[in-house]
């Protein structure tokens, strides 16, 4: 009886311990939503790995939750099209907005195939503002991320290449710049064994170690104007628990490495919804997208870091004052992430008051913003004015109210997004339309300060 009884046990342990490997089922499908827990990365190491290996991050500290929800093309965005979007694409919104340079993008999508041969990034989409209005808009990878060859099993290696560039504008046909996205990846499976957290217990799992180095860049074309470009490396390291049973990974930290330190950025691991957790007081973080500017023209935005941001209550504060300070875009003092314009010339310092349930923690950064003098009359606010030209409908030339307009391009679009308009606004002011059939029209103004879209009738 005792030989038989060790021999359960050998083959008990051996079964506990079996190495798993990945697969196209072990991936999300259409219409999924799985829930997971954002969480505090406190003093663990998150690099620690190996062979028939445990991890313990069963005392990981609960910040909020969110789920992942797994959408088409057409429900994430009904009135977008996307040519050559793979058939069964699902996506799911991993930014609520991200800044890039004077673009705010908003509502990012990423979108992925399930293939026999592995889970690949094909295509993204997100909104951009135009006259305040989000504009959705979107583009397949011409080069597909491939974040998991399948099988996936321990010793795997792979590095690939991926690429892909969104058009900024109305269309396809009606763009004023463009996203670009290009880097690498190199992935490696450096363990397997069983995992722990607060969601489960000695959770069979392989480790997979991902290096992403990418360039992300903006480009702006203005006819007539010097072009825009702004170029934002981006390097990190994530790692991931991945199983059998759940359909993303039991954890994934996200941060950076430097001379083989990991730095965490984010930690989240798969979970069940939970209302018995105690609340955390924010830690209340902040960025702005730029620190020197002109009066009354340029616009900052404030990046909220904030964790945790759900249930959130904030409140932005300048000093010495907010005497002389706008909020613009549809934004307030209590707004996440505001956009401001400072009317008065000095140097702002700018806090943010962060509060929930569990109390309030007040962060303010001295010095901040350094604002100037323009000398050149703004114009960054006709895009607001009602009354930038007329007549509305048209029978010969439109007419602009500004003089600050003039060498502004001017691009006119019929209703299926062909420019049958290119010209510069001169000194009389003037547009001529006359060649126009009657319809309707999209103009869209630009110069270096300013990206204007309206609409006119002609008669």
């Amino acid at each position: 009886m005792k030989h038989i009884y060790a021999l359960v046990l050998l083959l008990t342990a051996g079964i506990c311990g079996a190495q798993i490997q990945i697969t196209q089922a072990n991936m999300p499908s259409l219409g999924d939503t799985i829930r997971y827990t954002n969480a505090s990365a406190g003093t663990f190491d998150f690099s620690q790995t190996g062979a028939d290996y445990n991890w313990s991050y069963s005392m990981l500290k609960y910040i909020d939750q969110g789920v992942y929800s797994y959408k088409s093309l057409l429900s994430a965005y009904p009135t977008l099209v996307i040519g050559g979007m793979p058939f069964g694409a699902i996506g799911y919104k991993v930014a609520d907005s991200l800044v890039m340079g004077p673009v705010r993008l908003t509502d990012i999508y990423n979108f992925y195939e399930k293939k026999s041969s592995g889970w690949l990034g094909v295509g993204t989409a997100f909104s951009i503002p135009l006259m305040g209005n989000p504009v959705p808009t979107g583009a397949v990878y011409s080069d597909k991320d491939e974040i998991y060859t399948f099988p996936l099993k321990y010793n795997d290696r792979d590095s690939t290449t991926f690429a892909v560039t969104t058009p900024l504008g109305l269309s396809q046909q009606v763009s004023f710049g463009s996203f670009m996205q290009k880097g690498y990846r190199i992935t490696k499976v450096e363990g397997w064994g069983r995992i722990s957290t607060p969601y489960g217990s000695y959770m069979n799992c392989i480790k997979v170690k991902s290096t992403i180095v990418e360039h992300d860049s903006l480009a702006l074309a203005i006819p007539t104007q010097p072009g825009i470009n702004i170029g934002f490396p981006v390097t990190r390291v994530e790692y991931k628990w991945l199983s059998t049973t759940e359909k993303i990974p039991l954890l994934e930290v996200s941060g950076t490495e430097l001379a083989g330190i990991f730095t965490p950025a984010y930690v989240r691991y798969r979970d069940n919804y939970r209302t018995n957790v105690t609340p955390v007081i924010p830690n209340t973080r902040f960025t702005i997208d730029k620190t020197s500017g002109k009066a009354g023209k340029d616009t900052f935005r404030l990046i909220n870091l904030t964790t945790p941001a759900a249930g959130t209550f904030f409140v932005w504060y300048v000093k010495p004052s907010l005497q002389g300070v706008r909020f613009v875009n549809s934004t307030g003092q209590t707004s996440k992430d505001p956009v401001l314009i400072f009317d008065d010339t000095g140097v702002f310092s700018i806090g943010l008051k962060a509060s929930n349930i569990a109390g309030l923690k007040d962060t303010l950064v001295d010095s901040l913003v350094t604002i100037t003098k323009d000398q050149v009359n703004s114009i960054n606010s006709i895009g607001n004015d009602n009354k930038l030209f007329y007549p509305n409908p048209v029978s010969g030339k439109l007419n602009f109210y500004s003089p600050d307009l003039r060498g502004t391009v001017c691009r006119i679009f019929d209703a299926t997004g062909k420019m049958l308009i290119e010209a510069a606004i001169g000194d009389d002011l003037q547009i001529d339309c006359r060649s126009l059939p009657p319809g309707a029209y999209n103009m869209i103004l630009l110069n270096t300060h300013i990206l204007i879209h309206n609409r006119f009738i002609k008669n």
